[in-house]
C-alpha cells in the first residue's frame, strides 16, 4: 500500500532532456508535420471528418517519440508542447506579415465554375466529382451550374458560389 501513495517526484518533474534539445526536437517535429498535412491534406480543413481525426491522431501518435525520446518528466512534456504551441503562433503571425509564408501555408482559392461553365480539369486536381460540385450548389440554394457566375474552392476547403444576378428592370 505504500507504494500506490508514493512518486519519484524528482522523476517526475527535473526534465532529461536539456532545452536546446527540447526546442530542437519541437521545431523539427512540428514544421515536418505542418508541411507534410499542408501538402498531404491541403483541402481537408474545411472539413473534419472520420479519417481526418484518425490522420491527425496517428500523426500525433507517431510524432511522440520524436519529440519526447520517451522522457517521463512532466516538465519535459510541457516544454514541448509549448514548443510546439509556440512554432504555432510564430507561423500565424510569420503567415498574416510575410506573403511568401501566407502563400506558402494557406492555398490559392481555385476556380470550378466560371460563367456558368465547369472547369473539369480544377475539379480532376482537386479530387472533387460533378456529383460533389452540384451537392455543394444545391446547398446554397442552385440547382444548375449554368446560374453561376463564378464557383472557388477556398483554401480551407469550403466552395464559395457566387449566383449570376437577375438582370434589373427597367
Amino acid at each position: 500500500m505504500a507504494s500506490f501513495f508514493s512518486a519519484d517526484w524528482s522523476r517526475l518533474f527535473v526534465p532529461e532532456m536539456s532545452l536546446p534539445e527540447i526546442l530542437i526536437r519541437g521545431t523539427l517535429v512540428y514544421l515536418s508535420v505542418v508541411l507534410a498535412l499542408r501538402i498531404i491534406l491541403k483541402r481537408q480543413a474545411g472539413k473534419v471528418s472520420m479519417s481526418d481525426l484518425l490522420v491527425v491522431t496517428i500523426v500525433a501518435g507517431v510524432c511522440r517519440n520524436p519529440l519526447i525520446r520517451d522522457a517521463y518528466s512532466i516538465t519535459d512534456g510541457l516544454l514541448v508542447v509549448l514548443t510546439v504551441l509556440t512554432w504555432s503562433f510564430v507561423l500565424d503571425w510569420l503567415s498574416y506579415y510575410v506573403p511568401f509564408i501566407h502563400a506558402l501555408l494557406h492555398p490559392r482559392a481555385v476556380p470550378l465554375i466560371l460563367d456558368g461553365l465547369i472547369i473539369k480539369e480544377n475539379l480532376a486536381r482537386e479530387l472533387i466529382t460533378e456529383a460533389q460540385l452540384k451537392s455543394k450548389l444545391r446547398r446554397n440554394g442552385i440547382r444548375d451550374p449554368g446560374l453561376v457566375a463564378e464557383a472557388w474552392m477556398e483554401g480551407d476547403g469550403h466552395v464559395s458560389v457566387v449566383p449570376y444576378r437577375p438582370a434589373p428592370r427597367l
